[in-house]
């Protein structure tokens, strides 16, 4: 029997997204992706990451990338209506994801034991900067502290420079990968044996095993990565070449048939020849003086011309694109990287699409990124409310 129709893999799970910023709610998104019902439960002023950087009509565009198809609520756990409503969203629950602090976990009754004895069906996931257990355990964290005590911020920049933070927060996006795995397993668990459990996902746990090639190279061999810029320790060349437009092309050629290939694109046969160049560890030891031959033929032309000779040729190689030509690119868009959507109160959207693909189960983005309180009452009313408590609730500042 196969799949009939637009199949959604968690339909009929529900997810409380109680967390703020980034990593927790880009792990809920992944699961409404493919069908959860998410409930992004939110302070009463809203998550912070709504006030983080530039966006458009009040709408934060980091927000706006990690929040897609929740529906939301916007609760004040300070209160005990707001603690007791809380609960009757997890008794009804599947998974909870939340990055409280400790201190506020005990202060609000939200502890991992406390869940548990209280939804023993609950999946819950606690989402920090350093995780549960260790020296550093509890105090906050952001993206750029777990850069740096990873080995990721040290192993990034010029050779001869500083060490650099990644651009984006990567530890923070790899978490939200994680919590969705760890939602997944545990659900899995969950139909064979009717339990819930509680689990956590850290900034620092995520990087440290993002980077698991070059932490591979130092626990077996004692080899740890220096900085290389946009270069490689193994291979030659390995590179971003300067164009005449302004542009840069990377261009990886990693063995002896693809820097034959190269040479023959460039119409530098000589170099095929030159003795320093002759093989893989040759060209790595003269890295410098091969870059230094190539680099005028790259800044004789046009970064896009050099994509489409170097592709013709089928080398290894693509432009450096920012995010305004990233989006347009027509495989970003073949890949449906970026999906176009509808909100009721900003109109035409962009949003992040998906970037797993499943023939039977597809996923898709269904809902917008949400308003503050956007669905209060249509939760609430899930629940039993009525439309006087919920009005009551409302003028008590208890939900917005």
């Amino acid at each position: 029997m196969g799949f009939t129709g637009n199949v959604e893999a968690l339909s009929g799970i529900r997810v409380v997204d109680a967390a703020t910023m980034v990593a927790g709610p880009l792990g809920a998104s992944l699961l409404a992706d493919f069908g959860a019902d998410v409930i992004k439960v939110e302070p009463i002023g809203g998550d912070e990451s709504r006030t983080f950087g530039p966006g458009r009509d009040g709408m934060s565009g980091v927000y706006s990338g990690v929040n897609r198809n929740k529906r939301a609520l916007a609760l004040d756990l300070r209160t005990e209506a707001g603690r007791d409503l809380f609960h009757e969203l997890c008794s009804k629950a599947d998974v909870l994801i939340e990055n409280m602090l400790p201190a506020v976990r005990e202060r609000f009754g939200l502890t991992a034991a406390e869940l548990r004895e209280r939804h023993p069906h609950l999946i819950c996931l606690n989402v920090s900067g350093y995780g549960e257990t260790g020296p550093l355990a509890g105090r906050p964290a952001m993206d750029p502290v777990a850069q740096a005590l990873t080995g990721l911020m040290q192993a990034t920049g010029e050779r001869s420079g500083r060490s650099l933070k990644a651009g984006p927060p990567v530890a923070d996006s790899a978490a939200g990968y994680l919590v969705a795995i760890a939602a997944l397993v545990a659900l899995f668990a969950k139909q064979r044996t009717g339990e819930g459990q509680s689990g956590s996902v850290s900034l620092v746990g995520a990087l440290f095993h993002l980077q698991t090639p070059w932490l591979g190279q130092y626990l077996l061999a004692d080899y740890i990565q220096g900085k290389v810029g946009n270069g490689s320790n193994f291979y030659a060349p390995y590179n971003a070449y300067t164009t005449r437009d302004g542009g840069a092309v990377h261009v990886v050629a990693f063995n002896d048939r693809h820097f034959v290939k190269l040479a023959r694109a460039m119409g530098a046969e000589a170099l095929i020849d030159d003795p320093r160049f002759a093989q893989a560890a040759s060209r790595l030891e003269n890295r410098e003086a091969l870059d230094d031959a190539v680099a005028p033929w790259f800044a004789d032309r046009d970064r896009d011309d050099v994509v489409a000779l170097l592709s013709a040729h089928d080398i290894i190689c693509a432009p450096i694109l920012a995010y305004d030509e990233a989006v347009r690119h027509p495989q970003i868009q073949a890949l449906d990287l970026v999906v176009d959507i509808t909100h009721d109160e900003l109109g035409p959207l962009q949003v992040p699409g998906l970037p797993v693909k499943l023939s039977g189960t597809p996923g898709h983005v269904h809902r917008p990124p949400t308003s503050l309180g956007e669905h209060t009452t249509e939760i609430l009313s899930d629940l039993g409310y009525k439309d006087d408590r919920i009005a009551a609730l409302r003028a008590e500042r208890v939900v917005r």
